[in-house]
């Protein structure tokens, strides 16, 4: 009967560290996945992007980071996303815009953007990352 119980408990001891990983691999893309959009010719003027969270995923075999926040309204767009690893901090920076002679109601839009422009490595040795100048673990 010991040796049950015993048996029992290190299965859930390693079930319990299997599932720590903080990586979960997405199946689908999220519903609100946004893609990058450049003005071209278009008016505009720069616009605000609001980050709400960051996760390490693996979406199709790669590794990424998965950036859910939200957008002034539904008229902005994000232009680029661009990385910089520098005395060992990681941050992201998002550049949005918006057409200023559009109406749009000033609702805010939730957005998902997955950046996987960094090599898996360079992930793994970071914990957080900088986002437009606020700090967020990942």
């Amino acid at each position: 009967m010991r040796l049950l119980y015993w048996s029992i408990a290190v299965l859930l001891a390693l079930a319990g560290c299997t599932s720590s990983s903080n990586n979960r691999t997405l199946q689908q893309p999220p519903s609100d996945l946004i893609n990058l959009q450049k003005p071209g010719d278009t008016p505009h003027q720069p616009s605000k992007v609001y980050v709400d969270s960051v996760t390490k995923v693996t979406y199709k075999k790669k590794t990424a980071l998965l950036v859910n926040g939200t957008l002034p309204d539904a008229c902005t767009k994000v232009e680029e996303v661009d990385h910089n690893i520098k005395d060992s901090t990681l941050s992201l920076t998002f550049k949005a815009w918006r057409n200023p002679d559009v109406m749009c109601a000033q609702v805010l839009t939730s957005f998902t953007f997955i950046y996987d422009k960094l090599s898996k490595e360079e992930l793994s040795s970071h914990s957080a990352v900088i986002i437009n100048g606020t700090s967020y673990n990942y």
